[in-house]
């Protein structure tokens, strides 16, 4: 692989003498050392200095925000370059692939039982023998290995076993397609429109499973033989949790590699390629996830003739709790680790034009608290990625209409922000019941990790309001963003990017940003300290993602071949540290 300096947009300012800059920061420092060391230790300077991160200070010069990676080219391998992908004989083909795929519904459900029991799963042994039909030098030379039987670890063993393998990953299922009549073309069709092909799994996630098994393929057809290993590893739950699927391959990967023995994990996900303008890129590769934890919510009051009825009702009386939860959001904070604060500098440098007019002074001070309650006040999808989101999704109560309801339940599905935890949350949610609590005399117990059956109330209490601990997930440890495997990871997404249509003479900027849902990748943290969450994929080309009418653009699909294509080719010529 080569590395190549470019010319790339530059922060917008005067030119500045390098010596008079010199003098300038001297002097400035000079300022700030009696700030630093004086009585007032909470001064913003010294709160400047103080804060590193990769081992600068936070406060540093704009100037140094977002350094860009070098554009890393695969070197002279032998193979053809990557833009052959994109010839209308690989469009048909794998148009013929991806549809293909999409044609077998591989739908998991909730509610699922054991592979050996539940006859649902059957349509992953018919996927199976499609992927063998259309992958035949992948199923004749990489080592196959079926994991809790459907899982899917294939091995492509490379010639020198000091370096580390890397692991490329996908899923197998779909969420169901609902009504198929509400669709524009059959969910299960494979239809190809000249420029999207339509159908559940089209965008999530069979087009990133038929990506990397077509460029190891193409790699295979062209006599390739790695130096580094490349394991691939595919489950099929992991629209429920991935515990039957990737929970099991993450167990066979530690049983013959051991913990921390990959390079890197690339899995789907990310925020993909968006346009800012007409000169610029953004890859947004996720390099973190939000916390997962659910909180069931139960209400055991007396109950009777709906002809006599108390003042409220068990289920107006959760009501008033559900109210009580929603009046009292969890607060935002832009903290300096986060990966999401590395986006905004990444803006506020190589896009000023488009960011808030305050972005770029705030980011400056450090002000946490008043960046994040700016940003969240603006009301976008973005505030997630800042804060802890509630939604309550699961209410029932009542049996008959006529008879009083006994026992009301609500389940409250949070994403936790990197700032807080699942404990926080159970201390939130007691603090903002407390009132409810009081107000209707109830007796609150929780949080435990298993309903308490048989609680008897108290002989002055009106009911029970019971909180219970459902699945926990904490937020994901942050991938590093600054050793040689991101560089070249983060060098190859502008070689692609750079190099398509699309990107003709525009600078593609790579920057890790926080996933606000989880992928297969939260089986994986043991296996390295380098995951990334990536469907390569322009912004308006993967469409409607669990919805209606999803769908692919293929132009789009055949430039994410390309990226799984040249990653393996430039991380096979990297030399381990």
């Amino acid at each position: 692989m080569e590395k190549h300096q470019d010319n790339t947009p530059d922060e917008p300012g005067r030119p500045c003498n390098r010596t008079k800059k010199l003098l300038l920061c001297a002097l400035a420092f000079l300022c700030l050392v009696p700030l630093y060391f004086g009585p007032s230790l909470s001064s913003p300077a010294r709160h400047c200095l103080s804060l590193l991160h990769n081992g600068q200070p936070y406060c540093d010069s704009p100037e140094k925000w977002c350094p860009l990676p070098d554009v890393t080219i695969p070197g002279n391998d032998g193979l053809e370059a990557s833009e052959h992908f994109m010839s209308s004989w690989n469009l048909q083909m794998q148009v013929e692939r991806l549809s293909a795929a999409v044609r077998v519904p591989t739908e998991s459900y909730d509610d699922n039982g054991d592979v050996d029991e539940d006859p649902r799963w059957a349509p992953f042994q018919d996927f199976h023998q499609v992927l063998e039909q259309l992958f035949p030098l992948v199923h004749s030379q990489l080592e196959l290995r079926k994991v809790n039987r459907y899982g899917l670890q294939y091995t492509f063993r490379g010639t020198d076993t000091f370096k580390k393998p890397i692991l490329l990953t996908a899923h197998q299922d779909v969420v169901p397609a609902g009504t198929a009549s509400r669709w524009r073309y059959p969910p299960y069709e494979g239809h190809y429109d000249g420029n999207f092909l339509w159908g559940r799994g089209a965008a999530d996630c069979k087009n990133v499973l038929i990506g990397i098994l077509s460029a190891i393929e193409d790699l295979l057809s062209q006599s390739f033989v790695p130096h580094r290993t490349i394991v691939l590893a595919f489950g099929f739950d992991e629209e429920t949790s991935g515990y039957r699927g990737a929970a099991a391959l993450n167990q066979s990967l530690i049983e013959e590699w051991g913990s921390d023995s990959f390079l890197f994990v690339l899995d789907e996900g990310g925020m993909g390629i968006e346009g800012e303008g007409d000169e610029v890129l953004y890859a947004y590769p996720g390099v973190g996830e939000k916390g997962y934890y659910d909180v069931q919510l139960t209400l055991d009051v007396m109950g009777g003739h709906s002809s006599r009825p108390p003042k409220h009702t068990g289920i107006g009386i959760m009501a008033d709790a559900i109210v009580a939860l929603e009046n009292k959001p969890y607060s935002p904070r832009l903290t300096q680790s986060s990966p999401f604060r590395r986006v905004l500098e990444c803006r506020a440098k190589y896009s000023p034009k488009t960011v808030q007019p305050w972005l770029r002074d705030a980011l400056r001070n450090g002000n946490e608290k008043e960046i994040a309650e700016k940003l969240a006040g603006e009301g976008t999808e973005e505030t997630w990625l800042i804060q802890t989101s509630q939604a309550v999704d699961v209410i029932s109560g009542g049996v008959k209409v006529n008879a009083l309801p006994e026992s009301i339940q609500l389940q409250v599905n949070h994403r936790v922000a990197l700032h807080e935890s699942a404990q926080y949350i159970n201390e939130h949610i007691r603090e903002v019941l407390a009132p409810v609590v009081r107000k209707y005399d109830l007796q609150f117990e929780g949080f435990n990790t298993s309903r308490t059956e048989d609680l008897i109330p108290r002989a002055s209490s009106s009911g029970i309001l019971e909180a219970q601990s459902l699945q926990i997930l904490p937020p994901a440890p942050i991938s590093p963003t600054d050793n040689d495997v991101w560089s070249v990871f983060s060098g190859t997404v502008r070689h692609v990017f750079e190099t398509a249509e699309s990107g003709q003479g525009k600078t593609v900027i790579p920057v890790g940003n926080i996933m606000t849902g989880n992928t297969d990748t939260v089986h994986y943290w043991d296996l390295t300290r380098n995951i990334y969450r990536f469907t390569p994929s322009r912004n308006g080309t993967r469409l409607n993602q669990h919805g209606i009418d999803e769908r692919m653009g293929m132009t789009a699909h055949l430039e994410g071949i390309r990226l799984y294509y040249d990653l393996i080719r430039n991380f096979d010529s990297l030399e381990d540290a």
